[in-house]
């Protein structure tokens, strides 16, 4: 089983920018929500081909358009973090202290990290990352960037994302 972290509130999507597209099913149909509704997604490739992602624009702006240590998630879409991966790094950093210092959910049911829990999380990375005056090292690998970027998206998801879901 594995762990996905995953904006909870897409800004593209609060902020209007999301191209969105019509599901279709296995014969071309569009797919209908129980009220007749459309039911639609974001189609990540044409919001960021029009200049509508905030987390192209984050990255570009933050990481100089680096995303060097980016471990994305399950389905490849660029916003989501590999929560599992993140929390691999905590353990063997020795900074893991479920449920604030993890990439796991801090609600009742596990399923979301408030932003105040994503912000400590960032914090905590961020110190570990600038408080070492050499890389990063794990398994004689560099990870240096992956730690970077962690923190990075971790603060990114605290503060344009109302936090961020958690899909196990």
């Amino acid at each position: 089983m594995g762990l996905d972290n995953i904006p909870k509130n897409y800004p593209c999507r609060a902020k209007g920018t999301a191209v969105m597209v019509v599901r279709k099913d296995n014969e071309g149909n569009d797919m209908l929500d129980d009220d007749g509704t459309p039911l639609t997604f974001v189609d990540c490739q044409a919001t960021q081909a029009v200049g509508g992602c905030p987390w192209l624009v984050a990255v570009s702006r933050d990481l100089g358009g680096d995303t060097a240590g980016r471990v994305g998630g399950l389905f490849g879409t660029d916003c989501w973090y590999r929560g599992k991966y993140g929390n691999y790094l905590l353990q063997e950093l020795e900074i893991y202290d479920e449920p604030h210092i993890s990439f796991y959910g801090d609600n009742d049911d596990g399923s979301q990290k408030s932003p105040e829990s994503c912000r400590k999380l960032s914090d905590a990375l961020y110190a570990e990352w600038k408080g070492r005056e050499t890389t990063v090292v794990l398994e004689n690998e560099d990870v240096s960037d992956e730690v970077e970027y962690a923190a990075w998206w971790a603060g990114w998801v605290a503060d344009e994302c109302d936090g961020s879901t958690c899909w196990y």
